[in-house]
């Protein structure tokens, strides 16, 4: 076995001065690999050993990596029911789930990613800090899961590697391949791969099995629970590019970015076979419009079972930048040749584009300051927890960037590697975060693993160390975050490195030694310690922490609701104005982040329950806009931007002051109520304007502007009473792979289409079509109501109590075990009792009939189960092997239906007994499943709004989603699922 990385093989890089100006791209190791359409072979004429490289031609020879997809139909287990499911003293025997052998027929089916934490009630007794839901270390029953997924796998893979990869599990799994225990990764945030390939059944049935155990917490907020990241399945030759084994960078000559730029690449080159191999390394480098820029190749010598780096250059003459405003994405396609054949192909994304923190200048980009106006964010959403499908990364990265967020920090832990991508592709710049500070082997480990993994982004500009650690003052952690830094560099000589420090003029411990000072609050720290550190670059890592409920204007702790006004704050934290005038005086700050772009499960501040989740967001847990989006809208983005709070439905308040505000960019804002002006004022810089109104119904107008031309005009109006639905979907036609997303805003609206701002309508949804809805929410903090709905299968079981025995039949194939067999003057034979009757090393045939019904053919699934079968037994159903039985704990199960006939049907256990007593006991049943009934969907709308994730099937086709509740008209909304080529996965 390989062992499980980020213990990666690869060689370290010397370490450069430490840098403050920083010329790199950078790309993104990309998880799709590349199989044909990269250029013509050619054969090298005049060489003693033939290399064929790659010219833009035509079609190249396929390589022989595969990367599938593992994510879909797995089974699943809630419950800790089989303990560990090891066995210490032999080698490919676990018993229970862990076993090969086992059946998991009634276990529900799930795809990835799953995050379990959603299916669970709301409960006021679990932890606060995780979501009231009640796993952890008091409910260990909901707590520990199990996965298991059966695949074939071809004869032609024998030979090739294969290896496992998990992106994320939360948290200890443990994973067992064939029968064999693999490995155990504890950390819930980290990577991991194992390498199978000694274990695979190349040509037949392979089962891999996952422990998940989340009754211990990493953090303090909300993690989820389960395989929340894809796995995915690699197949490679024997010669190959090691797992993140590709390294590529620019540099641009005086790091002027207009060019030239050189290319750097660095390429980790695995020989995992015997042979000896002479192999041609060729680069190919592609435009972002697929046209070829270099090609350059280097031949390398491979001994068997060895490593080795090669290192290349390129030199590009007018490079295409990467930029938030422009993302563009160069590709590197990595060939391995050996004698003329490709032994392997690679591709990887990447950036070309400078970064520099300067102690003065702040933040640049491409040799142009860029101020960071950035946003701290957890990993959930409503609906679906932490387990999100790549689409709903992009929705999120384009609704930060809608409000002028230009940056990402991934709080407190490394991102999955497809929000990496979503902001590669869409133009953001990423913190990327470490989980703890500390220099053991398995934390620095995850940290190398991390860096390897993400280091070819162009997104990720700055390497976060550590979030707000007790120690980061001490003596200690300056050595630890001194040997954490050195390790980074090593691997990645182009990034600077910071840590988010919750600590104010301080310069002892980490904030000594680090590249980047972090400041998490303090605002009104920052001027005395740049006075006193003059030389040290500086960025906000976390600012704000403002606190407020979307559609709420006044706090209210019974119902745990906070003001949306920007006027609430913990004791540590600051309003959105405060923060943000301090950042944008300074530009040597080099802009922050806020916490958080999106309300998140747990932490709830400044209430407990009800509360479930935090209001730090700008967002709520939907992605629907507080007011305090459109204050940095007004101030982060070029947009012109005119927006009224509160909403003005106040009945019973008529002739009361009504605190109204306005956030807007406009240089002046006249109001208007009911067509009468209230006066216009000046806006001043990154502020608003206010004003107090005595309420009556009507319409509310603003009118913005600039050189004292009208530009923009916005108003909010008292709305009628509920009367509709209104669907609007963030797309209407996605694409039938199993994995796109259409992401649907539910709004209650009155008689002439408006929201109702205040409306609380209970909705129920149903959807037809070649689809299903993963997930629903809100937004509401308070909302006990659950997010994912499971459909039942309704299922009836009868008990077998007829059974005949004979001793001393042949195992495992008796002849006894024919359809028709007199087994008349067998020895009944009690199955119910809780040990069996059989003899250590004694063998026999069981044997009982039952009537099958046209009803029973026709149901969706039936399956015997059995209490226990003592020690080995195959079950034959009609003469025909319906599965065996290793394992006497495992209560097995067999689905039988395709072996029944209208008629008698008959049931034979071949059983071989090899300890103690033996044979069938504890009960025997015919279990009877009908089809899984349509969960039943739906959600109350918070402040008139609510959403619906539907999720495309493989199908294409058109789906139709319903929103009905009492009293209202009910609303339908199409969709079209269209023809597309999913990923590559395993069947």
């Amino acid at each position: 076995m390989r062992p499980n990385t980020p213990l990666h093989p690869l060689k370290r890089a010397s370490r450069s001065p430490r840098p403050i100006l920083l010329d790199l791209p950078a790309a993104f190791w990309q998880h799709i690999l590349v199989k044909h359409n990269f250029g013509r072979l050619i054969l090298a004429a005049g060489a003693a050993i033939f290399f064929i490289f790659l010219t833009p031609a035509r079609a190249a020879e396929p390589s022989p990596r595969e990367r599938l997809l593992l994510d879909f139909g797995w089974k699943f287990h809630l419950g800790d029911d089989w303990g560990l499911s090891e066995r210490l003293a032999k080698a490919g025997v676990n018993p229970g789930p862990a076993g090969r052998a086992f059946s998991d027929a009634h276990w529900r089916t799930v795809n990835l990613p799953h995050d379990w934490l959603p299916e669970l009630p709301f409960d006021s007794t679990a932890s606060a800090d995780h979501g009231f839901k009640p796993f952890g270390p008091e409910f260990h029953s909901n707590s520990v899961a199990w996965y298991r997924r059966a695949f074939q796998l071809p004869e032609e893979d024998r030979g090739r590697r294969l290896v496992l990869e998990f992106d994320g599990v939360y948290r200890d799994a443990r994973v067992f391949f064939n029968g064999y225990f693999v490995g155990r990764h504890a950390s819930g945030y980290s990577g991991f791969r194992y390498d199978v390939t000694d274990l695979a059944n190349c040509g037949g049935a392979n089962t891999l099995a996952v422990r998940v155990d989340a009754s211990e917490f990493e953090g303090w907020f909300y993690e989820g629970a389960g395989i929340y990241r894809h796995v995915w399945l690699t197949k490679s030759g024997p010669l190959h590019v090691a797992p993140d084994g590709t390294f590529v960078y620019s540099k641009f000559e005086g790091n002027v970015p207009a060019g030239p730029a050189a290319i750097h690449v660095q390429t980790q080159v695995q020989n995992e076979e015997n042979t000896p191999a002479q192999a041609l390394v060729s680069c190919d480098i592609l435009d972002p419009s697929g046209t070829q820029a270099a090609h350059f190749e280097q031949p390398v010598a491979m001994e068997g079972w060895t490593n080795k780096e090669v290192s290349q250059e390129a030199t590009l003459d007018k490079p295409i930048l990467w930029s938030v405003n422009s993302p563009k994405l160069y590709k590197l396609v990595t060939t391995i040749q050996v004698d003329g054949k490709v032994a392997d192909r690679t591709e990887t994304e990447f950036g070309v584009r400078t970064i520099a923190f300067d102690p003065n200048k702040g933040f640049l980009l491409n040799g142009e300051f860029c101020e960071i106006k950035g946003s701290c964010n957890h990993q959930d959403h409503a609906g679906v927890g932490s387990a999100l499908p790549d689409r709903l990364q992009y929705f999120r990265v384009s609704r930060l960037k809608d409000m002028g967020d230009n940056g990402i920090r991934t709080s407190h832990n490394a991102p999955t590697p497809e929000l990496l991508e979503a902001c590669d592709r869409l133009g953001m710049l990423v913190m990327d975060e470490n989980r703890l500070l500390g220099s053991d082997a398995q934390n620095l480990a995850d940290l190398e693993g991390q860096i390897l993994r993400d280091r070819n982004h162009p997104s990720v500009v700055i390497w976060s160390l550590f979030n707000e650690e007790d120690q980061q003052t001490t003596p200690t952690a300056r050595r630890i975050t001194t040997t954490m830094q050195r390790v980074v560099h090593d691997l990645d000589p182009t990034r600077l490195c910071t840590a988010a420090g919750n600590v104010g003029n301080t310069y002892d411990g980490v904030n000594s030694v680090l590249d980047v000072r972090g400041w998490n609050y303090h605002p009104d720290d920052v001027d005395a310690y740049h006075r006193e550190h003059p030389g040290q670059p500086e960025i906000g890592t976390e600012q704000a922490s403002t606190v407020s409920t979307r559609g709420i204007y006044s706090n209210d702790a019974k119902r745990g609701y906070v003001s949306a006004y920007d006027d609430n704050a913990p004791p540590w934290a600051n309003t959105a104005e405060y923060w943000w005038k301090i950042f944008a005086a300074r530009p040597w700050l080099s802009g922050g982040f806020v916490w958080t772009g999106f309300d998140y499960r747990g932490e709830p501040t400044p209430y407990s329950w009800p509360c479930v989740n935090s209001h730090f967001g700008i967002m709520d847990t939907c992605g629907f806009a507080k007011d305090n989006f459109y204050y940095y809208q007004s101030w982060w983005s070029d947009r012109t931007v005119l927006h009224l709070l509160p909403h003005w439905n106040w009945p019973g308040k008529e002739g009361q002051n009504i605190d109204v505000r306005c956030l807007s960019n406009c240089k002046e804002v006249e109001l208007f109520l009911n067509g009468t002006s209230l006066g216009r004022k000046t806006m001043p810089a990154n502020s608003h304007l206010q004003w107090q109104v005595p309420y009556s119904p009507g319409v509310l107008l603003a009118k913005g502007y600039k050189d004292g031309q009208d530009i923009a005009e916005t108003k909010v109006e008292t709305t009628g009473p509920a009367a509709g639905i209104k669907l609007t979907p963030d797309r209407d036609s996605i694409n039938a792979d199993g994995e796109d997303l259409s992401i649907i805003t539910v709004a209650v609206t009155d008689s002439a289409g408006r929201i109702v701002p205040v409306a609380d309508n209970h909705i129920e949804f149903a959807l037809n079509g070649p689809g299903k809805i993963i997930g629903v929410g809100n937004g509401d903090a308070s909302c006990h109501e659950p997010d994912v709905y499971i459909a039942e299968q309704p299922s009836h079981s009868t008990a077998l109590r007829d059974w005949r025995i004979k001793r001393g039949a042949q195992y495992p194939q008796p002849k006894e075990a024919a359809e028709k067999f007199d087994d008349s003057g067998w020895d009944k034979v009690n199955v119910s009792r809780q040990g069996g009757p059989l003899n250590p090393r004694e063998t026999a045939i069981y044997r009982t009939e039952f009537e099958a019904a046209p009803a029973m053919l026709a149901a969706y699934s039936v399956n015997i189960d059995f209490g226990m079968i003592d020690d080995d037994g195959v079950v034959y159903v009609n003469g025909h092997k319906a599965g065996e039985s290793h394992d006497w704990n495992s209560q097995p199960a067999f689905a039988i239906g395709q072996f029944l006939h209208e008629g008698v049907n008959t049931i034979a256990v071949s059983i071989q007994n090899r300890d103690g007593e033996g044979g069938i006991n504890k009960g025997v049943s015919l279990v009877v499943l009908d089809k899984p009934a349509a969960p039943d969907w739906q959600r109350s709308v918070f402040n008139g709004l609510a959403q619906v994730i539907v999720q495309a099937g493989r199908e294409p086709g058109a789906m139709s989603l319903t929103a009905r509740a009492p009293g209202l008209a009910n609303a339908t909304l199409n969709i079209t699922a269209g023809a597309a080529a999913p990923r590559p996965s395993v069947p």
